[in-house]
């Protein structure tokens, strides 16, 4: 095991345990993948996500579980995170201001909420409404508006390696 491996199944062991299905029970609802593995800090598509979940499951159907086990998920996310680091971690501050600027024509410094919203739910990788209100929750979309700067400020420093 290399010592990038190393290091993420040290990351990865500590993130599901806060997340283990009941405390001591090293076991991992397959619906709680997807947080588990963003808490480490990386943004993974749906489509990345579904393929450490499909690994994970297969290798769940060989055990009794319906749960996922810390060694089976130490296993598949370590790999999973060493092998795509690079597509992996969010932007840095300043490619998030770039991106916001483009939905801000005239140099307020903040969009409408509605607007992140329209664009978030119907461009790219379409977000969930559960995702939406969460994320406008955390940009802090108050007054609905988001105030940008602020928001990718919180984004490239919510305990993220850029």
């Amino acid at each position: 095991m290399s010592k990038d491996e190393k290091f993420e199944v040290k990351r990865v062991r500590e993130a599901f345990i806060l997340f283990e299905h009941k405390e001591g029970s090293r076991l991992l609802d397959p619906r709680d993948v997807h947080t588990v593995v963003r808490s480490l800090g990386v943004n993974p598509t749906a489509a990345q996500l579904g393929v450490v979940l499909d690994q994970l499951l297969v290798l769940t159907a060989e055990s009794d579980s319906s749960l996922i086990s810390m060694e089976h998920f130490e296993t598949v996310v370590a790999a999973f995170l060493v092998q795509q680091e690079a597509v992996l971690y969010r932007e840095d501050y300043s490619t998030l201001i770039r991106a916001f600027r483009t939905f801000d024509q005239e140099g307020k410094g903040w969009i409408e909420v509605e607007t992140l919203r329209s664009v978030m739910g119907m461009k790219g990788e379409v977000m969930g409404e559960d995702e939406l209100s969460r994320m406008v929750s955390f940009a802090g979309g108050g007054q609905g508006r988001v105030y940008y700067e602020d928001y990718a400020q919180k984004l490239a420093q919510s305990g993220r390696t850029i």
